[in-house]
């Protein structure tokens, strides 16, 4: 076990033995309900941990898009100069406080956190042979391959709404469908190997994440989209009174 991860395997399973004592200790539950519950649990903590950086993403997706104009007016004015529009792109993210870097961190904090919680399933006790629903020992792969299909379908629709709140256009646009299609696949993939217990933490973890992305993402989208038709329908109004006022004072004039 890495240094990087050990700290987080080490904070995940006291939490989750926490979460499953709280759980246990109702007496309203199976085995089986009892450790996915605490999953259901760690996963939400675990989200609103990565939270504020994905609402630092979000921040500098937002600006990105923001600025995208300037950026293809400074590629197309230095076309023939790739250091100089390198100087220009940095000095122009810095004076937009946008991070290139920033959108890539919650992403990458999540591999650690994925195989911290791949040691601490393995090391819970009394995992082995519990049964939960259709899923015959939680410590064993899911040999009716529901859940590598749910973990391949959420992950896929997880991405799609965070694609079509930034959208994308040309090839750019393409390039997002199919690595969105290639990486749920892969997901799906890898959780034909994986305990059960483990791709449960990640289907959970891709639903909530849709409700963050929606709320973080969409909604803010949405409103922006309302004010922007608002502005412009407000201008079109007030051009048209200009332009009756114009023919209202040829009219007088003849």
């Amino acid at each position: 076990m890495s240094a990087i991860i050990k700290p987080f395997t080490w904070l995940f399973y006291q939490v989750y033995e926490f979460l499953y004592g709280v759980i246990q200790a109702t007496g309203i539950f199976n085995r089986g309900t009892e450790f996915v519950l605490a999953v259901i649990l760690l996963t939400i903590l675990v989200r609103l941990l990565v939270l504020p950086l994905n609402i630092k993403q979000m921040r500098s997706t937002m600006k990105m898009q923001e600025i995208q104009p300037e950026l293809q007016k400074l590629q197309s004015k230095y076309k023939n100069d790739p250091q100089k529009l390198q100087e220009k792109t940095m000095q122009l993210y810095k004076d937009n406080n946008v991070s290139m870097f920033g959108g890539c961190l919650p992403m990458l904090i999540q591999l650690p956190i994925l195989w911290a919680l791949y040691y601490v399933f393995m090391k819970i006790d009394g995992l082995q042979g519990t049964s939960f629903l259709w899923i015959k020992d939680l410590s064993k792969p899911d040999n009716l391959y529901i859940l590598p299909i749910l973990s391949a379908v959420t992950t896929y629709i997880s991405s799609l709404i965070m694609t079509k709140s930034q959208p994308q256009q040309g090839a750019a646009a393409t390039s997002m469908s199919t690595m969105n299609i290639v990486m749920s696949l892969m997901m799906g993939f890898f959780a034909i190997n994986f305990q059960s217990m483990l791709v449960l933490y990640w289907v959970v973890g891709n639903l909530i994440q849709m409700v963050q992305t929606y709320f973080i993402y969409v909604v803010p989208a949405k409103k922006k989209a309302a004010e922007k038709e608002t502005i412009e329908g407000n201008n079109q109004k007030s051009n048209t009174k200009d332009n009756q006022k114009k023919s209202n004072k040829k009219i007088k004039n003849k």
